[in-house]
Parts: structure tokens; C-alpha cells; sequence
């Protein structure tokens, strides 16, 4: 098992496409400017684990505005979620962190939780109802948040953030906005 304390960005990708996707990434990383200072595969199959030079919410907000112009830029990897914080992932110390994270939600933004899970039996949808329900800031939009808590669970860890929506990419909602197929 990796140290995944050690990264902090999250790239998904289809597992057929391993070594396309590694190249994109790197590819795409070296265009804006940055550096990759470590890529591990995940514990998980579709998972790479990052660490970045700089500041990976500043890479994804560059990607993201690369991708306004050139929406195809992207055609290997699917979400790319920069992680602030490491936690176990259990269900109390989910929601600590998570209740933690909300007090960066100004009192008028509106926010959600983006949610990923991998080797957890608990269901989705009950786990974003556990993680929510000490967040009493800001008002739920599912369509247009100005803020994203972020949760991705990798078998015993969660990498957790939040982020403003320009800080995370679903490459498909992406290409979806641009009128383009998605991709699989």
C-alpha cells in the first residue's frame, strides 16, 4: 500500500488506458508549467496519485480555463481533484474533516460534496447524508456550487478538500458543455 499522505492530486482515468492516460497527464502538467514530482498508481484500478510541484488547485483551475478554449484537451483521464488533507476513512473522522473543511464556506455561497468511494461497502448516498449533515453554512446546489467539498475514498484513507468549482475537473461535463461525445 502506498503513503498516499504523500500526494495531492487524485487522477482518474478508464484502467484499460493506463499508459495513454499517464501521458496525457504528464503531457498536460508540463504544458501549464508545473512539475510532477511523483505518480504511483493507486490501490485501486483507474487511480493515479500525484504529487505536484505547486499548488494543485492553481494546475486544475489552469487546466480547467485550458479546457474553456480547447475542450477536447482531455480525452485519457477523467477527474482530476486536488486533495488538501488525508484522513482515515471512517465515518467520524469523515465528518470531523468535512465540518472542518465547511468553515471555509462564506455564509452566502452556495456548496455541495462531490463524493467517490473505492473499497467502502457503506452506500453513497448515506455517506454523503453522514459527511453533510454537521454543515450548517451556506445553502446545497447540486448545479451550481461555488463550493465543493470533496471526498474521495481509496480503500482505508480519504483524500478530502474543498474547492471552489473552477479547482475540480469532470472531463465529461466538460466536453458535454462544449457539445462534444464523452468520453468512456
Amino acid at each position: 500500500m502506498i503513503d498516499m499522505e504523500r500526494y495531492n492530486l487524485l487522477v482518474t482515468y478508464h484502467p484499460n488506458q493506463s499508459r495513454l492516460a499517464e501521458q496525457e497527464l504528464r503531457r498536460v502538467v508540463g504544458d501549464i508549467g508545473e512539475q510532477i514530482e511523483e505518480l504511483e498508481h493507486a490501490c485501486v484500478d483507474g487511480v493515479f496519485c500525484a504529487r505536484v510541484a505547486g499548488d494543485p488547485k492553481e494546475l486544475v483551475y489552469d487546466l480547467r480555463a485550458s479546457m474553456q478554449e480547447e475542450p477536447d484537451l482531455l480525452s485519457h483521464t477523467y477527474h482530476w481533484v486536488p486533495v488538501e488533507r488525508w484522513v482515515e476513512a471512517d465515518e467520524d473522522t469523515m465528518r470531523r474533516t468535512a465540518a472542518e473543511l465547511a468553515e471555509g464556506i462564506g455564509e452566502n455561497e452556495r456548496w455541495m460534496m462531490h463524493l467517490h468511494k473505492r473499497h467502502i461497502d457503506q452506500h453513497s448516498e448515506d455517506l454523503v447524508l453522514s459527511l453533510t449533515d454537521p454543515i450548517h453554512v451556506g445553502k446545497v446546489s447540486l448545479t451550481s456550487p461555488d463550493k465543493i467539498i470533496a471526498v474521495e475514498i481509496i480503500g482505508p484513507m480519504a483524500g478530502m478538500s474543498l474547492l471552489d468549482r473552477e479547482e475540480i475537473i469532470d472531463t465529461n461535463k466538460i466536453r458535454q458543455q462544449a457539445g462534444l461525445v464523452t468520453i468512456h
